[in-house]
């Protein structure tokens, strides 16, 4: 929820409605802390493996609600399907 700009305050009141306890702002930092160093490993590491006959690129603009502003905010995503695998990457 928080990845996807909902503030730690509302992440805190949906996890006690789900689940019947709250969990900190402190608590949710840490989390997002770690997932942001695993997602950014993800998006930043080389494509290896050869050539990519076939590569799909779009963009979409999203509403996201940036510490209380809202504003349109532009996404470049590109899948690339190589020889063994299909990458999927976003920008």
């Amino acid at each position: 929820m928080y990845l996807a700009g909902v503030s730690v305050r509302r992440v805190e009141g949906v996890t006690e409605a789900l689940w019947g306890s709250k969990v900190s702002p402190a608590t949710i930092s840490e989390l997002n802390r770690k997932a942001y160093v695993h997602i950014e490993e993800w998006r930043n590491r080389p494509l290896q493996g050869g050539r990519y006959p076939y590569v799909y690129v779009d963009g979409i603009y999203l509403g996201r609600n940036w510490g209380g502003e809202y504003e349109n905010v532009s996404i470049l995503v590109a899948i690339a399907v190589n020889e063994d695998v299909c990458l999927f990457r976003y920008f």
